[in-house]
């Protein structure tokens, strides 16, 4: 059988993401939604995920973009320069496990089950966060994390594309014993890493058509566009077209006509007890 897990990543980072996401998740094939503490429309969020009466969220754990909680915590513009400094042992270990554990004490303060954790830019790939992310999800209990590993080929083959696909491929590849030894349940599969906040009709049938049997996640990023997206979150610019191709009758179509069945978070926990 054929399972699939569309994930909305980024609630709490602007107001008009909120609204986008929220669309997904009303009218769209979006199943799973992850909340990101350290956006500025956090406040805002919490009361999307009551208006949509959510029983379950994803922890989107943040180091960089947004701005952190603790003063104490640095402030890093891009997942680049967090691996600059952490190569250069600037960063320490106890200061990431405080912030982050800040942020996930403010999305336990919701009162919605947090099935899954994963992160702002995928920072946990990196080695060093990952095993942070892993003793953080023991201790809270959350049984779930995304292991972004195995994703498709980029569809443009530049130099850029294939750069990244390489650095991801390789990050994956140095990840994966840690996720398996931690115990944490992962997906058998995973899309949408390389063609993040820009998914079109084209790529996600392409990911339908050849989805295979066993449990996926597809992450996703729709929302609507303002002007706190276009000045401060470039990388959003594809929002709309996200949202576009989510609540389209076509992909829906295509959901159906590949015989995939749309599951929650929970729903795949269910399936490993």
């Amino acid at each position: 059988m054929k399972y699939l897990i569309i994930t909305a990543d980024d609630l709490g980072l602007t107001k008009s993401i909120n609204e986008g996401i929220a669309r997904a998740y009303q009218d769209g094939i979006v199943k799973s939604i992850s909340a990101i503490p350290t956006g500025e429309a956090f406040e805002d969020a919490l009361k999307v995920m009551k208006d949509l009466k959510l029983e379950e969220i994803g922890a989107h754990l943040s180091l960089t973009e947004t701005k952190p909680l603790l003063a104490s915590s640095k402030f890093y513009k891009d997942h680049n320069r967090l691996f600059f400094e952490l190569s250069l042992g600037r960063i320490s270990a106890d200061c990431i496990y405080s912030e982050l554990k800040a942020q996930l004490d403010l999305l336990r303060s919701s009162g919605i089950r947090i099935t899954h954790i994963n992160s702002h830019e995928h920072i946990h790939m990196i080695p060093e966060v990952l095993a942070i992310f892993v003793k953080l999800a023991k201790e809270y209990g959350i049984p779930a994390i995304r292991y972004p590993g195995g994703d498709r080929p980029p569809m443009i083959f530049s130099p850029s594309e294939i750069y990244r696909y390489l650095i991801i491929s390789y990050f994956a590849k140095k990840t994966k014993n840690i996720v398996i030894d931690s115990g944490l349940l992962y997906t058998d599969f995973f899309f949408g890493l390389l063609d993040g906040g820009r998914l079109n009709e084209e790529s996600v049938v392409e990911i339908l058509n050849n989805l295979k049997h066993g449990v996926t996640e597809l992450v996703c990023h729709p929302g609507f566009l303002s002007p706190e997206v276009l000045d401060h979150y470039s990388w959003h610019r594809g929002a709309e077209r996200e949202l576009f191709v989510l609540t389209d009758k076509k992909t829906r179509k295509a959901v159906e006509s590949n015989g995939i069945k749309l599951i929650t978070y929970r729903e795949f926990l269910s399936m490993k007890r």
